[in-house]
């Protein structure tokens, strides 16, 4: 409960969370049940006082325990479906309530047995909603799915009708209580609930005057659920009318996979909230693939999308033959298969996704979107991108080519080297394989000659990385935090030029590199790749300074190659075959 409703609801105020509609203390018996219809007793006594005259002193001790006493002697119009003496551990849920779990023994017990609004049983099923939001059935004096049988039905009381059960109802928990109470995967749930975000809903809740100080004392009160976590999931597994599909690892395999997804969002000391952000996005990440929603998996066979899934990001957040052999939930991944009041829950002894299904994924800059070059300059005037003209090409487009476009770079004169820098965003702290698709000059226009169109060329690549020993987090880049990488194709690994191939559009593998700072959606990128053209006068009868970019790859290292994978016919050499 959040600190607004505490100090609305003080100490000693009896507090009932999850209430639907209530009615005023001027409502009438006779406005809600016709009495003639009853084939029970009627009794001129409240459901409390009729209970404590049957002797349901089991049922009634809990009440008294919980303060739903109070309720069950009030003129609000509800149905009782009370257990007999000895039909469920008194004792045990006494227990409870002396360690400090009365709001779950309220939820999962009182609330469990009593209705708003008047049923009384007769041939006709009727579709009843407990306090606590469950759903069931009331039919012949039987209750719900679980067939629990009524020793007495219908006595009709000043405010409500009490049907006497020959034993409690079970509860089904909903998905977000199972996490709550299941201690093989409660690890999700001790996550989640620090998102909580509930609140007091004033014009549902009723109250009966005021304490001493002026503030409301409840007697029904009706909580609003909420969960900003789970709302940024599209996760809403705390609510009875959904539908979810939830992944639920064991608690060691849980852990696991959340120490080691803190260690990709390590944000640069001088980032506002760091830790703040690097708890929020590990939360967020460790949770991101183990929610679906059935309603929007109907095909499910064929493929499961998570909650987080997007059309317009179709690569990630999906599953395919998820139970197949080697599929997301074959049935080797889970060890117990738990069904819910709002949908199931498979538990798995392992962590059933790859960080690279769930967070690590491929960063793909297009070349030609050129708002992501670096235009500036350093505090010592050093600017990155400079000697060159550059413009965005979309005609004679190769069928190699990503998005149809590529960026072509231009020296300002004959004599120039152009340098062209390029702000890489949303870099995790891990380590890359880094990859550079370049377009061959023939596909180029306004070329001076044939024999240029037949040039490769040839250029340094600089890297330039904001770190935590920046003494500020402005904008500018340190022109002395750099690196001039070795071309890996080098055997002596003290070659630092590349070349392009002539021939046709290519990936050219830059080499691994290890980011020791995170900057995912920050106002400022972390890396930045200069591409520096670096052909001598004499080799300019070999090579152009000319240059044309595709775009530029940062995929994860370890990153599993997909069998129909086209995007890099160059890999890293420890991933080779």
């Amino acid at each position: 409960m959040n600190k607004n409703i505490n100090k609305s609801i003080r100490t000693g105020v009896l507090v009932f969370a999850g209430l639907l509609v209530s009615y005023a203390c001027s409502d009438t018996w006779d406005e809600h049940y016709d009495a003639s219809l009853a084939t029970g007793n009627v009794v001129d006594a409240t459901i409390y006082q009729q209970l404590k005259s049957e002797g349901l002193t089991d049922f009634v001790e809990i009440l008294d325990a919980t303060g739903y006493d109070a309720l069950l002697n009030e003129s609000q119009l509800v149905t009782v479906f009370a257990p007999v003496n000895g039909s469920f551990n008194k004792d045990s849920l006494l227990r409870e309530i002396n360690n400090g779990h009365k709001d779950q023994v309220i939820t999962r017990f009182v609330k469990n047995h009593i209705a708003r609004y008047n049923y009384s049983s007769n041939s006709t099923k009727q579709d009843v909603m407990l306090l606590n939001q469950k759903k069931t059935t009331l039919t012949n004096g039987v209750v719900g799915v679980d067939s629990v049988h009524a020793k007495a039905v219908n006595t009709v009381c000043n405010n409500g009708i009490l049907h006497v059960l020959n034993s409690d109802l079970p509860f089904h928990p909903n998905i977000y209580e199972l996490l709550e109470t299941d201690p093989d995967i409660d690890s999700m749930y001790t996550i989640i609930r620090y998102y909580d975000d509930d609140s007091l809903d004033v014009n549902r809740s009723v109250y009966r005057g005021v304490d001493g100080d002026g503030n409301r004392i409840y007697v029904d009160s009706v909580m609003i659920k909420a969960n900003r976590l789970l709302q940024r999931l599209d996760s809403y597994i705390y609510r009875e009318d959904s539908n979810y599909l939830v992944i639920a690892p064991r608690k060691e395999a849980y852990n696991e996979r959340y120490n080691l997804v803190k260690d990709y969002f390590n944000f640069n000391i001088h980032e506002d909230d760091r830790d703040s952000l690097q708890q929020y996005y590990s939360n967020y990440f460790t949770l991101n693939s183990l929610f679906y929603n059935r309603n929007a998996n109907i095909y499910s066979n064929d493929s499961l999308v998570t909650t987080t899934y997007s059309r317009w990001d179709p690569e990630h957040n999906v599953f395919y033959k998820p139970f197949d052999e080697g599929g997301l939930l074959a049935p080797d991944k889970y060890y117990e298969k738990v069904t819910c009041s709002n949908g199931i829950v498979y538990k798995t002894d392992l962590f059933p996704t790859s960080i690279y299904d769930a967070f690590f994924h491929e960063i793909k800059l297009e070349a030609e979107s050129t708002g992501n070059i670096n235009m500036d300059e350093d505090e010592k005037g050093y600017i990155f991108t400079k000697n060159c003209d550059y413009t965005v090409r979309t005609d004679n487009i190769h069928p190699g080519i990503s998005e149809r476009a590529y960026l072509d770079v231009i020296p300002k004169t004959a004599s120039a080297q152009p340098y062209i820098a390029f702000n890489i965003p949303n870099t995790l702290s891990g380590e890359y394989d880094v990859y550079l698709v370049t377009v061959p000059l023939k596909y180029g226009r306004n070329l001076s000659s044939e024999a240029d169109s037949l040039k490769a060329y040839q250029f340094r690549v600089n890297m330039f990385y904001r770190t935590n020993k920046d003494t500020d987090a402005s904008s500018q880049w340190p022109k002395t935090r750099n690196e001039v990488l070795k071309n890996p194709a080098d055997p002596d690994g003290k070659e630092t030029n590349f070349r392009s191939n002539p021939e046709k559009v290519d990936s050219i593998f830059l080499g691994t590199l290890k980011f020791t700072e995170c900057y995912y959606k920050t106002n400022k990128a972390g890396v930045m790749i200069q591409i520096q053209s670096y052909v001598s006068t004499k080799e300019t009868k070999d090579f152009s300074r000319r240059m044309l970019f595709d775009r530029l790859i940062l995929r994860p290292h370890g990153m599993p190659v997909k069998a129909d994978e086209d995007d890099l016919p160059v890999v890293a050499p420890d991933n080779e075959e």
